[in-house]
């Protein structure tokens, strides 16, 4: 098994934000989308690594909410397209809701082209790791607060559907899912049911997250003259439907979830004191420098800011 330092695990997913960096600029959905996830793996490994240089990690959060503002739009216009096939009978609503979206969505990525000429991107260019450091304590403490968090949410969240106690749920899954992402990259073994657990939960309260925000554009319709409100409460019924029947698939799911933070809390006092696997020394560059050219990658976008 080959393992990583989480420094080295943070510029590999920054290599892959500049794989995708052309689509991102030219407002791809798809590319921005990657480039979304490959921005929380490189925060997630870099909350372990910069705890008292929070500069690269601070631009990570920036980049990571300018994309997610623009991906939401794009999740919220998924959402409609499958409702047009789904109900057919509320086609003028569905209609009114993308066009809706639509206006907001191109503002946003105006906004966001914009935003992107002004951010410097230097601090992420060149990752360099002065020394040989075990990581085992600070990945330990990761996890365990990761946990303690999820735990915390999950506590909150009642049986009864509370959207916003709900969507911290899903937060605090996700944040622990990237954590355990960086020590298995750094060479600890994590149970993949665990993994695999934390994931469908993650997915299925995004699910229920994203129908939820759609609603709020579908509640803005019922002002609407005609057949567009009449039409516009039966889109809203019939999300709420979709909305209550994942948040019953969660529910269901609560005991898996609660096993795999139980998981954590063992697999951190498992790991204070031994390291599975040997960190090759050949992970680390000669020079120490982790990975990507300056000169090759033009994230600052001064070369496109007249686009």
């Amino acid at each position: 098994m080959f393992a990583c330092t989480p420094l080295q695990f943070a510029a590999e997913n920054v290599r892959l934000i500049r794989h995708q960096w052309k689509g991102v600029r030219d407002g791809d959905s798809e590319s921005i989308h990657q480039a979304r996830i490959a921005t929380r793996r490189a925060r997630a490994a870099l909350t372990i690594v910069d705890r008292d240089d929070i500069e690269r990690l601070e631009l990570c959060r920036r980049l990571g909410r300018m994309l997610g503002k623009v991906r939401d739009f794009d999740i919220t216009q998924e959402v409609f397209q499958t409702l047009s096939t789904r109900v057919p009978t509320a086609s003028y609503a569905i209609a009114a809701a993308r066009r809706s979206v639509e206006r907001d969505q191109q503002q946003a990525r105006r906004r966001f082209a914009k935003a992107l000429d002004q951010l410097e991107l230097r601090p992420l260019l060149a990752l360099r790791e002065r020394f040989w450091r075990d990581w085992r304590r600070s990945i330990v403490t990761e996890t365990l607060a990761r946990q303690q968090e999820l735990c915390d949410a999950m506590d909150r969240a009642p049986v009864v559907y509370m959207p916003n106690r709900v969507h911290r749920v899903r937060i605090a899954t996700k944040k622990l899912r990237y954590a355990l992402e960086v020590g298995e990259a750094t060479g600890i073994r994590v149970n993949p049911n665990v993994m695999r657990d934390l994931r469908k939960t993650q997915d299925l309260l995004g699910r229920v997250h994203d129908a939820d925000v759609a609603r709020g554009v579908v509640r803005g319709l019922h002002r609407a003259d005609g057949s567009v409100a009449a039409e516009a409460a039966i889109l809203d019924a019939v999300m709420a439907a979709d909305c209550s029947a994942r948040y019953e698939k969660y529910l269901a799911r609560r005991e898996r979830l609660q096993a795999a933070c139980d998981y954590c809390a063992r697999l951190a006092a498992t790991t204070r004191w031994s390291w599975p696997v040997t960190l090759a020394k050949s992970t680390l560059p000669a020079a120490g420098l982790v990975a990507v050219p300056v000169a090759v990658w033009r994230l600052a976008g001064r070369e496109g800011s007249h686009a």
